[in-house]
């Protein structure tokens, strides 16, 4: 591969990721750890997009500065591969589990070898043990470089799990193509370890990071900013699909939290938006394989089940109630989360979307009625 072949590869991964970049800006909505994690992933592909050419171009020219800037460039693109790779596991597992303890706990842990793998290149820079610029300024790589493509490797065995692990406990993920954006890094990367002179890694990483990007913008249509469930557009989608479709058998509930008017009264706005989180979660991790979640409109959600046994219904809404009487008693909020539900099938030979709704927002509220009821006359 010629030195102009790498430079057009390189410069095409750049413009990708700089183009990528100028988007996400335009569009950023939040600034968490999970968007801090994206935007370093894009920022260690790009420089490593001007880097690798740079690398090709110094390579053999018998001067001091080339044969630094041979030296540490390389040791800039392993070093990028490494964080980058540790960076995606992070990402991934905030944006499938939204969960910053689960993130602590595990990734606390792997920063330790990953460090440790880091820094050793900072003592290759001495004794060339991955990789050395010889007499004759000329890049060489020892058979320990492989570590480095086998720890990525490994990164990316360990992502496809977790994506298969919480595929098992909570069902379909809509919006997370972990594929697309793995294989070209995977078969990009592959190539260049095996036929040394060939430079393809960065541009696979760009075209990852777009694919990446590019299907989360879909997510944004479709997933409710706050709680992170699916939103009314998806579940009008889906109720189109079924009814378009051989699909049968589904009930729907419609959830509604009770005095939530009152969360939002005594202790303000912010304290009700927790607790939208906080009863989304819960359903979210109730609900599982079972079904599908989404935020309907205000503190309403719905659930769609694919059975034909009312039983299932009735036994998810009992773990809900459950589940939420466990929140109340383990965390310290000023408020106390309560559900409202009712159930209905949906049958798609009679029912529209609106008929639906109207069914199973009715039996919720016959069930809202049914506990400020008992709460009125528990006070008496």
């Amino acid at each position: 591969m010629n030195f102009q072949a790498i430079l057009v590869a390189n410069l095409t991964g750049f413009v990708l990721i700089i183009f990528l970049h100028f988007s996400k800006f335009i569009s950023r909505t939040k600034n968490d750890t999970e968007e801090h994690a994206f935007d370093w992933m894009m920022r260690l592909a790009a420089l490593a997009c001007l880097v690798e050419p740079l690398t090709f171009a110094v390579d053999g020219i018998h001067n001091p500065v080339a044969y630094w800037t041979n030296l540490l460039g390389n040791t800039y693109l392993y070093y990028a591969n490494g964080l980058g790779s540790f960076l995606w596991l992070m990402y991934m597992d905030l944006k499938l589990f939204h969960d910053r303890s689960r993130l602590k706990k595990i990734y606390y842990k792997l920063c330790i070898p990953v460090s440790c793998l880091l820094l050793s290149l900072i003592v290759n820079i001495w004794f060339g043990y991955y990789f050395y610029v010889d007499e004759n300024f000329v890049y060489h790589r020892q058979p320990a470089v492989y570590i480095f493509y086998i720890y990525m490797m490994l990164c990316a065995v360990y992502s496809i799990g977790l994506y298969y692990y919480y595929k098992h406990v909570y069902g379909k993920i809509a919006f997370f193509p972990v594929f697309m954006y793995l294989v070209p890094i995977v078969v990009c990367s592959v190539l260049q370890m095996l036929f040394y002179g060939i430079s393809l890694a960065w541009l696979g990483t760009a075209i990852g990071i777009v694919a990446l990007f590019m299907s989360l913008q879909q997510q944004r249509a479709y997933q409710d900013q706050l709680t992170g469930l699916l939103n009314r557009s998806y579940l009008e989608h889906m109720l189109f699909k079924i009814r378009n479709s051989s699909m049968s058998d589904y009930y729907g509930i419609m959830i509604d939290l009770n005095f939530f008017k009152q969360i939002n009264d005594e202790y303000g706005h912010s304290a009700g938006d927790q607790a939208l989180v906080d009863a989304a979660g819960i359903i979210h991790n109730v609900v599982g394989k079972q079904g599908m979640a989404f935020r309907y409109a205000g503190d309403e959600f719905i659930i769609l089940m694919r059975t034909d046994q009312e039983a299932d219904v009735i036994a998810l809404e009992e773990e809900l109630r459950h589940r939420a009487e466990e929140f109340n008693r383990n965390h310290h909020r000023p408020y106390v989360l309560s559900y409202a539900m009712g159930h209905d099938t949906y049958e798609e030979w009679s029912d529209n979307t609106d008929r639906f709704l109207k069914k199973i927002d009715e039996a919720m509220y016959a069930d809202k009625r049914r506990c400020h009821e008992a709460m009125a006359e528990s006070q008496d």
